[in-house]
């Protein structure tokens, strides 16, 4: 990060320096890493496949889930541990149009389900439809055979844009934040929508 921060010369011209350029040149530095970190977290809005898995991955463990990475097979995707027994397990999609019934992400849910469901999680399926479009005006994610079956499956459906809010509430209020990932995992099918009221 201080490579994004120019100051004349090697690292000892910076000490010679008079004290308030060096309280300057240290919180720009600062500013700019938490500009970068923040940053991370915009790939939520625009990423598909497993780099929407690594976003997803990133925001639930800035909401304090331990979260691990599944990659190298058939069903790839990223574990959230709420608790020891309760998980979420999110299957990134890779499509930028609506998920469809017959669509491999519905194919990637069901396999999840038969191969590595316990009896308390939870299967996600998230999407980021149309991803060069602001969230306010993306179509349906999802159709809605493709949300019934879902639903019949015993998964639920996680637009990319609402974990971004998500992410954003914890900002705020991390136990508001994880209160509704607890809510996710509790309500189960369906598309999880945030509740107007934790968004003002």
């Amino acid at each position: 990060m201080t490579d994004l921060v120019a100051h004349p010369g090697p690292d000892w011209v910076v000490a010679e320096m008079p004290p308030g350029y060096q309280t300057r040149l240290l919180e720009i530095q600062r500013l700019v890493a938490d500009l970068h970190e923040m940053g991370r977290f915009a790939r939520l809005l625009g990423a598909l496949g497993p780099q929407l898995g690594e976003a997803a991955l990133d925001a639930f463990a800035a909401l304090k889930f331990e979260t691990a990475l599944v990659t190298g097979t058939s069903s790839s995707g990223v574990i959230v541990s709420l608790d020891a027994k309760r998980r979420l397990l999110v299957v990134p999609s890779a499509t930028t149009a609506a998920v469809e019934k017959k669509n491999p992400e519905i194919a990637q849910v069901f396999q999840t389900l038969q191969e590595a469901n316990g009896e308390f999680d939870r299967v996600v399926l998230v999407t980021n439809v149309d991803p060069d479009t602001r969230p306010v005006d993306r179509p349906a994610a999802i159709t809605p055979d493709a949300l019934a079956f879902l639903v019949r499956m015993g998964a639920t459906h996680l637009a990319a844009s609402t974990l971004f809010n998500l992410w954003k509430l914890s900002l705020h209020g991390l136990d508001r934040a994880r209160a509704q990932v607890e809510r996710l995992h509790a309500e189960g099918t369906g598309t999880f929508e945030l509740p107007a009221s934790v968004l003002r």
